[in-house]
């Protein structure tokens, strides 16, 4: 048996590298890694892909789902004071946003919450305001929070770090930085009048908001469109915390040409805004009559002089990708496997219900706010024959926010997380 185990410890690194490729779920990932010191070594040198679980919050307990392994797992709690609230955001660092919880140091009162953004992995808590300077100037309280997108990881961030907002109403995209103790409109300059800042708003429904570091139209929150144009609003870094201006404002029209005979396969009810190797990529959703998802389409952002436009990419250009799409939080994850061993699957979309309803006040995305939240209208599907399978879990539904992607820091501290985790399984 001794003369097994060592051999079993000793096997060559290549062999040991290709079975961990064949891990993806973090969980199976912890559980080679505990073997012995040198797998732990190995295992470190091929992490896992990053792919996000998916976030199930409840009042009762949060949970989460592996699309990898297809189970669930206990993983990091949501505190006790933000049990129940609406996710309205997720971010790369196990970073959530929730809607409305009791504002640090106050009174508990229903008058008294605000949204926050909560690391569920090391308890760190960030309050953000829930009230709007317009310049009017004024201040008032922005009645709804859709979405809220960061330009950065708030732990890891060097310099300052910034934040977007989809909101009902005018303005419907808001902004704020550290120091700042309300939201504001895109302003050029800080004292700029209401008649200003609106003419910087989009004048189409807002689909979805990404901020890219590295995009063919510059660095900034990527505003997309219901008529799949593009603002990029870039936050201008000065030294006054207290005020967040942008150093600049561009809008791009952007047009995609439809095939007069080949009509679109559904109706279009949402889209996306994700990045692969440093292209900008577009992914719609379409819905049939009876407001089910049945397909998807990928475009990729190509400058065709002296203008932009969306190219429609086969899937076959598409292989050793899998899309996770949550609105201001998509992602693309590649396949992690050497070139030499790699073997092109086709490219799967995991999509979650994501009911849109499209309304006058410039946002498309109008998200129930009250319980149940259903979760049926969710899965996968293969983009080369757009079959879709119902393979993430669809009861109950939640009785508390809608269901998000959640986005595992890659540290040492959240590995042994889950090692304790693995234990707690087999037990």
């Amino acid at each position: 048996m001794a003369d097994a185990n060592k051999g079993w410890g000793e096997l060559p690194e290549r062999c040991l590298g290709r079975i961990l490729r064949h891990l993806p779920c973090l969980l199976d990932h912890a559980a080679f890694a505990d073997v012995c010191k040198r797998w732990r070594t190995i295992a470190g040198r091929n992490p896992p892909p990053m792919q996000p679980w998916l976030l199930k919050p409840s009042t009762a307990a949060t949970s989460f789902f592996c699309v990898a392994c297809e189970r669930n797992h206990q993983g990091p709690r949501m505190p006790d004071y933000a049990r129940g609230a609406r996710v309205c955001g997720s971010f790369p660092g196990g970073w959530v946003a929730v809607a409305d919880i009791p504002t640090i140091g106050g009174p508990a009162s229903p008058g008294n919450r605000s949204p926050a953004l909560l690391n569920l992995c090391n308890g760190e808590r960030v309050g953000l305001p829930r009230s709007l300077r317009d310049n009017n100037p004024r201040v008032t309280n922005i009645n709804l929070v859709h979405t809220v997108i960061l330009s950065d990881d708030p732990s890891d961030s060097i310099g300052p770090y910034c934040a977007a907002a989809i909101v009902s109403g005018k303005p419907n995209i808001v902004f704020w930085r550290p120091g700042m103790s309300y939201w504001t409109p895109p302003m050029l300059k800080w004292d700029a009048p209401m008649k200003k800042w609106k003419k910087l708003l989009p004048k189409d429904p807002i689909e979805d908001v990404k901020y890219f570091v590295a995009s063919a139209l510059g660095v900034g929150f990527h505003v997309l469109t219901s008529n799949e144009d593009i603002l990029v609003y870039a936050p201008s870094t000065n030294d006054k915390p207290r005020e967040l201006t942008m150093s600049s404002v561009e809008t791009y029209k952007v047009r995609r040409n439809r095939h007069p005979t080949m009509p679109e396969p559904g109706e279009v009810v949402a889209r996306y805004l994700t990045q692969s190797r440093g292209k900008m990529l577009m992914v719609v959703r379409y819905v049939s009559a009876e407001r089910t998802t049945m397909a998807f389409d990928v475009f990729r952002l190509e400058r065709q002089p002296p203008s932009w436009s969306w190219k429609k990419l086969a899937p076959e250009a598409l292989t050793s990708l899998t899309i996770f799409l949550v609105q201001g939080s998509s992602v693309a994850v590649h396949s992690l496997l050497d070139e030499s061993e790699r073997k092109p699957f086709p490219l799967s979309i995991y999509f979650l219900h994501d009911p849109v309803r499209f309304d006058d006040a410039g946002t498309s995305q109008s998200p129930q706010i009250e319980n149940p939240f259903p979760c049926s209208d969710a899965g996968r599907c293969r983009l080369f024959d757009q079959n879709i399978v119902h393979c993430l879990p669809r009861e109950p539904p939640s009785d508390c926010s809608p269901w998000s992607w959640f986005f595992l820091p890659p540290n040492n501290a959240v590995r042994h997380l889950y090692s304790v985790e693995v234990i707690r399984e087999l037990l």
